[in-house]
């Protein structure tokens, strides 16, 4: 799926979340934190694959920025569940 696509079906799926109760998207919250911390090593080799293919392409510097480690995965995860303990700003 290309990016575009990917913001095509978010921008498509948003009036239905919008209109979800907060305990609906606060669930849907909770299983993204559970899937990225489930697929961490799937993502690891993905990112690893994708870090090889950019090397010498792009700076060491963004190199750095756009490697995933099992502590960064782990803090987007932390960062989900810290957005499901807010109160719904919808």
């Amino acid at each position: 799926m290309t990016t575009i696509e990917l913001l095509q079906k978010t921008k498509a799926a948003w009036p239905a979340l919008s209109a979800a109760p907060a305990e609906e998207k606060n669930r849907l919250l909770l299983a993204m934190a559970d899937a990225l911390e489930e697929s961490t090593p799937a993502i690891l080799a993905a990112n690893a694959e994708d870090m090889a293919a950019a090397k010498g392409h792009i700076s060491d510097v963004m190199l750095d920025r756009l490697t995933l480690t099992p502590e960064r995965i782990g803090a987007m995860a932390k960062g989900i569940l810290e957005v499901a303990a807010l109160p719904d700003p919808c």
